[in-house]
């Protein structure tokens, strides 16, 4: 971990200061400290995962995913296939 991250990893250690863990989320997504659209991306390949490990076959998954996520199929298609890129 380099200086910047450690100074910056101070700060939003004080800005969530005495919140819950979920406070401290909800507020650093309020503020723009969180990527929403890596979360996103990671909440859907989450999601496609979890639906594969049930048994449902990868194409499937995406649509659910898709639909669960109120995006595109080619969206969350992407969220899985262009992950290196992410």
């Amino acid at each position: 971990m380099t200086r910047l991250d450690e100074r910056l990893a101070e700060m939003l250690l004080r800005e969530v200061r005495g919140l819950t863990a979920r406070q401290a989320v909800l507020k650093l997504l309020d503020g723009g400290f969180i990527d929403r659209r890596a979360c996103e991306r990671q909440a859907i390949r989450d999601e496609v995962q979890l639906l594969q490990q049930r048994g449902i076959p990868r194409c499937e998954a995406l649509e659910v995913a898709a639909s669960e996520f109120c995006c595109s199929y080619e969206k969350a298609r992407n969220a899985i296939y262009n992950h290196s890129k992410n």
